[in-house]
């Protein structure tokens, strides 16, 4: 019994022992105090975060226990870009257990900034933090504070003979948001403010409007006058509300369009090596065409085993573009095929012409990192007498992300510093922006036009400085200063042929198994001979009329009077009527006769003014040899060339020629020969022979 008793008592004072120990420890540390240092538990944004918003107005940090005041300032607390370490602009403050970096000014988008506090930073004790705490973050893009305006309407107000099957169309800077057009962002009225019926579709930045029902299409009334009217209740994604409204009228013609379109320009080329893999792919069309026929299943890009590359797409004048969503593949062969499924504005199917469709290429090893420039601007710069009437336009070293073509990127100031309402468009074709004032320059004024970075090309390089002053002036002359308006072709717009004692296609025997091809209508009045007029000697991409009970023939002859009276009583210039070898400025040339010598060229060059017009006044015959070319240059378009001819009109064998050609006699064109415009006698006869005519 005894012996128990003494274990125990050993035993309790072994825990005895053990407490007390324990007790000293702990008021040793008491007696020590607080040695940890703090830490950072939290930041906003948090770490790596992306789509920051630029409106972020402050970046924190909050701390595991409170801080010594005195540490945290500008030195322990810093934010920097990554790209090249800038200091951002800003205070620090701090409260609680919060430290706080106000920013002096918004975050740059798209930019991934670095904030880091240092070890300097102390607690209430003291202590340093253990270590710097270092964080990134990214931000989104900026956000979308620019109204939308409209760049373009078609038919261009004041246009006259406007096909009736043809669709309205309004394109804007950037992309709308459908649901804001409502009944109201768009009408369109017959005479008395009658209201057409029909259906609205929006496709990015574009609106059609098509009349009918969402069934059936219907056509307009024949010479009718119609109002469009497009209101600032159409906003851009964003929300933001359309500058403003604007209010155009056409009138409709008799002839309705049934011309399809076809290919004028594929990028990358048909064949073509060594492509960009960041390049994107366009089609260029020989008119405009209906956006909401461009979808993935009728212009389709496939690599290796017919995949389909995914891609988005946008369109601006007569351009579809296609961008990949990634980089195409290094060394690797594409095709492009566009379908028939495209139409134009009158519904009339695409068909294939002289540019190939489907077409490859094949890409190279190396992406675009060539930057864009401007090669030629007009007016240029310090030009003085600029017509009150003139474009601006800037052509560029080589084509553009027509996307980038906005009003923040291309326009024009005033002499009051306010920019100028107006419309932009792009010719890929020759690489030309052309901005069109909404009203004249003023008089005696001087203007500045300004082109930005913002354009970038199709790699999405942007555009770099060059020896073309940008931005750059030019003065306006006189109100008497009007530039030469085109000879007004009123229904001949849609014909490609027309001929007053009959036409007949040539049975030539030819190694050159090509069909005699026209793109555009034919008339024939009074004498409706039309020789050989079918396939297999006449390919027609239009309507032939000939005498047909509605007249249209007959009016398309009542016409071409008014133009040949129009471009005879244009002011003459005497010329010397030979055109081997020259380059002709925009203007007036008359002479007796004209001739082009076979394998001579002419050029004609429009200084980059696409409005530029030429009318060559011949009082005898006009005539090209073979294999003579004419060249337009600089913006020269084959619509703004006019050519009267009181003769004959003879065109040698694979010339190549453009322009209208209103004659009196006969037209006689040689097997092979192209024609970029339009041949219309209006007493003679026409003979072809397998040759390409088009109406530009």
């Amino acid at each position: 019994m005894r012996e128990r008793i003494v274990s125990t008592r050993n035993v309790g004072n072994w825990l005895t022992i053990v407490f007390l120990a324990l007790l000293v420890a702990a008021c040793g540390e008491n007696q020590q105090g607080d040695v940890i240092g703090p830490n950072v538990v939290a930041t906003s944004p948090i770490s790596t975060q992306t789509n920051v918003p630029v409106s972020t107005t402050a970046v924190t940090a909050t701390f595991s226990e409170a801080l010594d005041p005195t540490t945290i300032n500008g030195t322990s607390f810093l934010l920097r870009s990554k790209v090249d370490g800038a200091a951002i602009a800003g205070t620090v403050t701090y409260s609680g257990v919060i430290a706080t970096y106000t920013l002096a000014a918004p975050l740059a988008p798209d930019t991934t900034y670095v904030a880091t506090i240092t070890s300097t930073v102390r607690d209430l004790e003291g202590n340093p933090a253990p270590n710097a705490f270092v964080w990134e973050f990214t931000t989104g893009p900026a956000p979308d504070l620019t109204p939308p305006t409209i760049n373009t309407v078609d038919p261009v107000a004041g246009t006259a003979n406007v096909p009736a099957n043809r669709r309205v169309t309004v394109t804007f800077s950037e992309a709308i948001d459908p649901a804001s057009v409502g009944s109201t962002g768009f009408t369109l009225t017959a005479p008395g403010g009658v209201a057409v019926a029909g259906t609205i579709a929006v496709s990015g930045n574009t609106l059609t409007f098509t009349p009918g029902s969402a069934g059936a299409t219907a056509l307009l009334t024949p010479n009718t006058l119609y109002t469009g009217t497009i209101t600032t209740v159409i906003t851009d994604l964003a929300g933001n509300a359309l500058v403003e409204g604007r209010v155009f009228t056409f009138t409709t013609g008799a002839v309705l369009d049934t011309t399809a379109p076809t290919l004028a320009l594929t990028e990358p080329a048909a064949a073509e090596t060594n492509v960009a893999v960041n390049a994107t792919i366009s089609a260029t069309f020989s008119e405009p065409i209906n956006v909401a026929t461009l979808t993935a299943t009728s212009f389709v890009v496939t690599g290796p085993g017919g995949a389909a590359v995914p891609g988005s797409f946008a369109y601006s004048g007569n351009t579809a573009t296609f961008t990949p969503a990634a980089p195409l593949a290094a060394s690797t062969g594409y095709t492009v095929t566009i379908t028939s499924a495209v139409t134009d504005l009158a519904g009339n199917a695409l068909t294939s012409g002289v540019v190939s469709n489907p077409w490859t290429f094949t890409t190279g090893l190396a992406p675009d990192v060539t930057a864009p420039f401007v090669t030629l601007t007009y007016p240029p710069n310090d030009a003085t007498s600029i017509c009150i009437n003139s474009v601006v336009t800037v052509t560029f070293n080589e084509n553009i992300d027509v996307r980038t073509l906005t009003s923040d990127n291309f326009f024009i100031t005033g002499p009051d510093g306010q920019r100028l309402d107006g419309s932009l468009s792009y010719n890929a074709t020759s690489r030309i922006a052309t901005f069109t004032q909404a009203v004249n320059f003023l008089a005696n004024s001087v203007y500045t036009a300004t082109v930005t970075s913002g354009i970038t090309d199709r790699a999405g390089n942007p555009l770099v400085a060059s020896a073309t002053a940008n931005p750059w002036t030019f003065t306006i002359g006189d109100t008497t200063l009007v530039c030469q308006a085109p000879v007004p072709l009123r229904s001949l717009s849609s014909f490609a042929v027309v001929a007053g004692a009959g036409l007949t296609i040539s049975d030539v025997p030819d190694p050159d198994p090509t069909v005699m091809t026209i793109n555009g209508d034919v008339g024939l009045s009074p004498v409706s001979t039309c020789v050989r007029c079918a396939e297999p000697f006449l390919g027609l991409n239009g309507t032939l009329y000939q005498n047909d009970a509605a007249g249209v023939a007959a009016q398309a002859q009542s016409d071409l009077v008014l133009a040949i009276n129009d471009a005879r009583g244009r002011l003459q210039r005497p010329d010397s009527g030979v055109l081997d070898g020259r380059t002709l400025a925009p203007g007036v040339y008359t002479a007796a006769a004209m001739s082009l010598s076979s394998d001579a060229l002419l050029t004609l060059d429009a200084l980059g003014d696409t409005n530029a017009v030429w009318v060559f006044q011949v009082s005898g015959n006009l005539s090209f040899g073979d294999r003579a070319r004419l060249q337009p240059l600089r913006g020269a378009q084959a619509k703004n060339v006019f050519w009267v001819v009181d003769g004959n009109l003879l065109v040698g064998r694979n010339a190549v020629v453009a322009g209208s050609y209103f004659v009196s006699g006969n037209i006689n064109v040689d097997n092979g020969a192209r024609v970029l415009g339009r041949l219309l006698s209006s007493s003679g006869a026409v003979s072809l022979r397998r040759n390409l005519v088009e109406v530009e």
